[in-house]
């Protein structure tokens, strides 16, 4: 696939708005027309997994303004270009179903829906090869992560329900390093609705099935049941390879059960007798200061050692630099609490992954820590 055309669907995928979306300018109108045709209409994966309504509606049209303003402006040898009636008519009933979604039929205001919930899928490469504007791209080197994701920032009085840049940049991190996560047990804390799971569960199957490496094990864990609950169905999502990870479970985890006098034996047992991590992954999950103790809390049950045989755990915590303040306490009482704290350098400036709905969204304002308990 030419790679500007690889480029617009990732974006497509990813619910890019049309104001940060580049028409392949380079290619043919008709290259064009038989991509948008046959790579995404006809797509089976486009049929199972859209994205939402709404943003179609964005993006069609987009498509197809940019299309009449190119093709007005098009050389005698493609003057008598036409545009898909396939695209015209997908475009149309999209319209005409927001008209009756919004109510725009009635007299009077319309009803301006809040934003429906939409699939997200994303492109990566496990072997983080960089795209040459001049070579065709081989979508068969590619892996997608498919979410099921809200588009609103809070729902249902929670943040869970879509994914933030940390995640991105942690995932980044792991594909990069994979050797992190072999045959490992991981256990993630504050998993939302997935994506960092479903990155890990694919990343595990690929050792598995290309260098015969025993698969490891992942729990994710949320305090929200309705966030687990999606969580746990995007990654049993049939287009994602973590559909096929044998060992992935999932838990409530209430982490301030790590400060109850009457509670942190209980914990202790489930996480040392049940999860048995080797490595603790966490992504955005310091936002509200009010939450560092009992993070701290767990985390010193999880990093805990447990006998002599057993192997030194790590945690890789990713955090979004929004507050200096909120940031400076985590390190505070991460070193009060007797560990280890190391910030990485993840050695990137972009990821794999493009849409964020954060300001500012660049991965260097992620700090990624490494923490392990003194020994």
């Amino acid at each position: 696939m030419d790679p500007q055309l690889f480029a617009l669907l990732r974006q497509f995928y990813a619910l890019t708005p049309p104001r940060s979306l580049q028409f392949p300018r380079s290619c043919p109108y008709q290259t064009i027309n038989e991509f948008l045709v046959n790579d995404i209409l006809q797509s089976p994966h486009f049929q199972r997994y859209p994205p939402s309504s709404q943003y179609q509606n964005r993006f069609w049209k987009w498509v197809i303004q940019s299309l009449e303003d190119a093709s007005s402006r098009a050389n005698e040898e493609e003057a008598y270009f036409e545009i898909d009636s396939q695209i015209y008519d997908h475009y149309l009933a999209l319209d005409s179903s927001s008209d009756r979604a919004t109510n725009m039929s009635l007299p009077g205001p319309s009803l301006l829906l809040p934003s429906s919930p939409s699939y997200i899928t994303h492109f990566w490469n496990p072997q983080d090869e960089q795209i040459s504007p001049r070579t065709m791209v081989d979508l068969s080197h590619y892996q997608t992560t498919t979410l099921l994701e809200s588009r609103n920032l809070i729902e249902s009085g929670t943040t869970g329900l879509r994914t933030w840049l940390a995640s991105f940049v942690l995932s980044q991190y792991l594909i990069l390093h994979p050797e992190l996560i072999a045959s490992k047990r991981i256990l993630e804390l504050g998993s939302g609705i997935g994506f960092l799971g479903i990155i890990v569960c694919t990343l595990q199957q690929l050792q598995k099935t290309r260098e015969s490496l025993p698969i490891g094990s992942l729990w994710l864990t949320d305090v929200n049941d309705e966030v687990l609950a999606r969580c746990r169905d995007n990654i049993r999502l049939p287009c994602n390879l973590s559909s096929l990870h044998p060992d992935v479970s999932y838990l409530k985890l209430d982490w301030s059960e790590s400060l109850d006098p009457r509670q942190p034996n209980i914990l202790a047992t489930l996480v040392h007798e049940k999860v048995k991590p080797e490595l603790i992954l966490g992504a955005d999950i310091v936002f509200d200061p009010s939450l560092i103790p009992a993070l701290i809390g767990t985390l010193r049950i999880a990093l805990q050692s447990i006998g002599p045989g057993d192997r030194s755990k790590v945690a890789l915590i990713a955090l979004t630099l929004r507050n200096e303040s909120t940031m400076q306490q985590f390190i505070s009482h991460v070193r009060d609490s007797s560990f280890s704290i190391q910030e990485i350098d993840v050695g990137f400036r972009t990821t794999s992954f493009s849409e964020t709905v954060e300001a500012n969204n660049y991965p260097e304002n992620v700090k990624l820590f490494r923490i392990t308990a003194v020994t």
